[in-house]
């Protein structure tokens, strides 16, 4: 970067250029015309400071909160300039991690003053990395550290900043204590039915879910106590988990960019190839399904809350044939894995969750829950072979080298695996009804 403070201004085409002259001498100017533009040319070169309207396509704050997500832009200050300031905007733009706010029209000199403040202000303290002991058997690697903590963008100030997303809901208190429970020695069934009709909504849905043919029980039951009888706890426990994320995420409604159906029918897809993968290694069977259902999430906010942005990823992936994880990174500068990572932090689940979350695409880089975040990765390969939903792009990645060494797998075994999966798949499609109720 040049000695001399550098701005990128980012407004519609006709005002770009004339703003781009007002800031004095002593600023270098760059200029962008809507979000996208601006991220790839954050790509190529982090400026000292933006200027940003609020009426771009895709919406300045919105452009503010995804930057503010990302560990390599998150500390540059952004000024949020419009012509109809309002105080519901300003507290929208606070939120969003945005320096000040520049109502329109503004003198240079107004201007000036305000990149000039904003650079002079105290820098951000660097991001707290909290240190979780080794699960028994994993042995840390210091060569990925810095690569895992770069990816997952775990700093304290970060994993708070998908809190400022504005319409994203808070995730239901009760599936804490729901957690809880299931693995408490001391819990009963009927204290963890009690806990899940503290949120009538989902009592119908977990029912139904339990009721299905993937269960394979002859008589239906209404009683969720006895669906906890016969299910366990910790399955129970997931079929919650299940149906609050889904409800939560807006269900079914249609998406913006991805295919919705075929994004859940994926996600479910993955839960059932992972629990049939599990129980063939004999590793992590009680966490694998929760898992596989959690591993895209980060897809569905990104669909949701950032859909000009999303749209252009699915273009980009239909035009080049490229991964979704890759268009992700082309088009909004962070990736579903990254952004999934900050909301399961955000939303509190246990943190084997939240790495195979983050970690699914490169499993090789986590140092804790390696098991689990394995076979995620694998089952989400496999879920892509056989053609169950859509991921987002038709690219079926090759399982890391990592994984097949971790378990000893070969040709032979990966066949026995998919063999295992398909059969578990099966039943799927009841689940997938279930959860749309």
């Amino acid at each position: 970067m040049a000695d001399a403070p550098s701005v990128l201004i980012v407004d519609r085409e006709r005002f770009s250029s004339l703003i781009a002259k007002m800031p004095s001498t002593k600023h270098g100017t760059d200029t962008a015309t809507d979000g996208i533009q601006a991220i790839k040319k954050l790509r190529m070169e982090v400026p000292s400071i933006m200027v940003v309207d609020q009426d771009i396509p895709g919406t300045g704050i919105r452009l503010a909160e995804l930057i503010g997500m990302n560990a390599a832009y998150n500390a540059m200050p952004i000024i949020l300039t419009s012509t109809t300031p309002s105080p519901d905007t300003i507290i929208r733009a606070r939120n969003a991690g945005i320096s000040t706010y520049l109502a329109k029209p503004f003198r240079p000199s107004e201007l000036t003053m305000r990149i000039d403040g904003a650079l002079a202000g105290p820098p951000p303290a660097p991001p707290a990395v909290e240190v979780e002991p080794l699960a028994e058997g994993e042995v840390p690697d210091d060569t990925e550290v810095e690569e895992e903590e770069t990816e997952a963008g775990s700093g304290a100030d970060i994993s708070k900043r998908v809190r400022t997303i504005e319409g994203l809901p808070p995730f239901p208190a009760t599936h804490a204590e729901i957690m809880k429970l299931a693995k408490s020695e001391d819990a009963s069934g009927e204290d963890l039915a009690e806990q899940i009709q503290m949120d009538p909504s989902f009592v119908a849905t977990v029912l139904k879910l339990a009721n299905s043919s993937y269960y394979g029980f002859s008589k239906k039951t209404d009683s969720l106590v006895q669906a906890v009888t016969r299910l366990g706890m910790e399955e129970i426990a997931n079929l919650v988990m299940s149906a609050q994320v889904f409800e939560n995420l807006g269900g079914m409604d249609e998406g913006n960019g991805l295919d919705i159906k075929e994004f859940w029918k994926h996600s479910v897809g993955t839960a059932f190839v992972a629990r049939a993968v599990a129980k063939k290694l004999q590793t992590e069977v009680e966490a694998a399904f929760l898992g596989g259902m959690l591993h895209d999430l980060g897809k569905i906010v990104l669909d949701r809350y950032f859909a000009d942005f999303y749209v252009s990823v699915v273009e980009l992936v239909q035009e080049e044939s490229i991964s979704i994880h890759q268009a992700e990174r082309d088009v909004m500068g962070i990736t579903h894995a990254e952004v999934g990572g900050q909301l399961a932090e955000e939303w509190k689940f246990p943190k084997n969750y939240l790495n195979s979350i983050t970690y699914h695409h490169n499993p090789k880089n986590t140092r804790r829950h390696q098991r689990l975040v394995c076979v995620i990765h694998l089952s989400d390969v496999i879920c892509r072979e056989l053609g169950y939903g859509s991921g987002g792009d038709d690219n079926v990645p090759n399982i890391d080298e990592s994984v097949m060494d971790r378990f000893t797998l070969g040709d032979r075994g990966i066949k026995i695996l998919k063999e295992a999966a398909e059969e578990d798949l099966a039943n799927a499609d009841s689940f997938i009804s279930g959860l749309a109720g």
